[in-house]
């Protein structure tokens, strides 16, 4: 009987152990058939509706890489910036579908194919999207619906300029970001609870950036109401230069300039 229990246990060891091994074979993420997921989640979807018929909430959020540069002349600042949108569309959930894999990461074909909440900088100069060799940008589709959608940009926007206490002013720039399709009825635009992140430390050779600050307002058009997300950037003016290279020498040559008075009328070679 001990015998028969031992070669019982053994056998059962080893179908358990094959069958793992056969499992994780075949549920691996290479193994996923992205094109006939895709064609499955996306049969009957209609881009044209909202994921939720009571609207969408749309969290958002920048990754700052670098701000290349600040012109007072034209006002501006140009930056470049990680911006990722995030939402949820149950239409999109895939648990159901026993892949193995919770989230799956596709090119920016697929944005097109899919709802997206067509956010923009309102503000915006001029923006473009970087495509180095090829057009940086992804979508993430998680298991639950959860889709997550980054864009790699370079963005120059409006600054409050004011000169009044040069060199020692400071200026403001704003990023500011609304849906251009759907108002609050449909789309609420919130900031993630990290809104902005620094990539790496911004070095500029007139400005040190000091500080941001987020925000969010609703602004009333004739046919809605609309979400905007509004990020400020604030730079002071690095003064050394001007105090060391214009006012110093400047002062001390009026100063030198009124020695002359305290000479007598007549010592005419001195003065």
């Amino acid at each position: 009987l001990g015998l028969c229990l031992l070669f019982l246990e053994c056998f059962v060891r080893i179908a358990a152990t094959s069958t793992g091994g056969v499992a994780s074979r075949k549920c691996s993420r290479n193994s996923i058939n992205l094109g006939k997921l895709i064609d499955t989640l996306l049969t009957d979807y209609d881009v044209h509706l909202l994921p939720e018929s009571e609207g969408v909430n749309v969290t958002i959020e920048l990754h700052v890489q670098g701000v290349s540069g600040i012109s007072e002349i034209t006002g501006d600042f140009s930056l470049d910036v990680m911006y990722s949108e995030i939402w949820q569309d149950p239409r999109l959930a895939f648990k159901h579908l026993n892949v193995c894999a919770t989230n799956i990461t596709l090119k920016s074909d697929f944005r097109k194919r899919i709802w997206t909440p067509d956010t923009c900088i309102i503000n915006s100069k001029s923006s473009s999207i970087h495509s180095s060799p090829s057009e940086n940008t992804f979508v993430i589709l998680y298991e639950n619906g959860l889709v997550w959608s980054n864009f790699r940009l370079n963005v120059k926007t409006p600054c409050s300029v004011n000169l009044k206490m040069f060199p020692f002013d400071s200026l403001s720039c704003e990023i500011v970001l609304e849906s251009y399709s759907f108002n609050t009825d449909e789309v609420r635009l919130l900031w993630h609870d990290v809104p902005i992140t620094m990539m790496e430390k911004v070095e500029l050779p007139d400005f040190d950036l000091i500080g941001w600050s987020t925000d969010h307002q609703r602004l009333e058009y004739p046919n809605g109401i609309w979400d905007r997300a509004k990020v400020k950037f604030t730079f002071a003016r690095r003064y050394g230069f001007y105090l060391f290279q214009s006012y110093f020498p400047t002062s001390l040559t009026v100063i030198s300039s009124w020695v002359g008075f305290f000479f007598d009328v007549r010592s005419v070679s001195a003065r």
